[in-house]
């Protein structure tokens, strides 16, 4: 299980520096929001921890496709 948590965290990470370089910066607060939210709700425990890692990282790739679109 501590595998899977450091390799989702890493593509996380991975996706994050992407969109920093490519000055996506709302997205990335969005992605921010999603981590914190979901390890607020669900790390307190290792299992927990997971769940949180792989929803985000899921919400990070969905949001690299589809980026949101800001008024």
């Amino acid at each position: 299980m501590l595998i899977i948590i450091g390799i989702v965290t890493a593509i996380n990470l991975i996706i994050l520096k992407w969109k920093f370089e490519q000055g996506r910066y709302g997205d990335m607060a969005l992605d921010f929001l999603a981590i914190a939210t979901l390890s607020a709700f669900f790390g307190q425990t290792l299992g927990g921890l997971t769940i949180a890692m792989v929803s985000s990282l899921i919400i990070s790739i969905y949001l690299l496709v589809f980026p949101p679109q800001f008024a």
